[in-house]
């Protein structure tokens, strides 16, 4: 992977849109200027311009391909977000970035498995529509695992690339199914079998896994157990 390092810049950013996308989860898209570059699955730290001291860092969940505006996907906890979210479009936040190996390029043109835990999906999502607006080659397989069928985000966008793209595929288990979901999905974590069977070339492959730090160690645990080499796996914890 040869990508050369983008240069870290701090942006006062403006609020252009936001979007709901399940209980306590919320899209903020941004205006950004052109000079504000980024590779699929970096971050930036964010804070308010009133409260410097109070900052987080989080994924870009949009793609560098789409210019002008940029996105991040945030839960609902503690004080940082319970301030996030009473902002309205047209407020600002300051970003400073991009930071992270966490990152795709062009230059991978192997098979791509991405495994996600909750809104571990986020940086995971940059990378799957970077490849699909730039119409790659690469076979990708998200894996990824919700508490509730309402906690899924982004399954319209999904199955829209899915459509769209042969070489795009995804799985989605819920670990806390209720009979009152109707979910006739998987059930349950995702597990050696579930990662095996979304695998087509172990040795080959290249993994990229967001989550809860146990959600990454034990993925790490079952690629290391299907014989996936270490340097070909990218992870992202917290």
């Amino acid at each position: 992977m040869n990508q050369k390092p983008l240069p870290i810049k701090e942006n006062k950013l403006k609020i252009k849109e936001i979007i709901d996308e399940a209980p306590n989860v919320k899209t903020f898209r941004l205006e950004i200027p052109e000079d504000l570059t980024y590779y699929a699955g970096q971050f930036f730290m964010v804070w308010f311009e009133d409260n410097p001291k109070l900052h987080r860092a989080y994924s870009v969940s949009s793609s560098p391909t789409r210019k002008g505006e940029m996105e991040i996907t945030v839960i609902l906890v503690k004080e940082f977000t319970s301030k996030l979210f009473k902002c309205k479009p047209g407020d600002y936040l300051i970003f400073k970035g991009p930071y992270g190996r966490f990152l795709f390029t062009d230059d991978m043109k192997n098979h791509i498995v991405l495994m996600g835990g909750g809104l571990g999906i986020t940086p995971l999502m940059s990378i799957v529509r970077y490849c699909h607006d730039k119409k790659l080659d690469n076979k990708i397989n998200l894996i990824y695992s919700a508490r509730t069928p309402d906690d899924i985000v982004y399954k319209e966008e999904l199955d829209k690339i899915k459509k769209e793209n042969p070489h795009f595929h995804y799985h989605i288990t819920i670990t806390r199914p209720e009979p009152h979901h109707k979910w006739d999905g998987s059930t349950g974590r995702i597990d050696r079998d579930l990662v095996d069977m979304n695998i087509r070339d172990i040795e080959n492959s290249y993994y990229y896994i967001s989550g809860p730090i146990e959600f990454v160690n034990n993925k790490l645990k079952i690629l290391n157990q299907l014989g996936a080499k270490k340097e070909h796996i990218h992870k992202e914890a917290w």
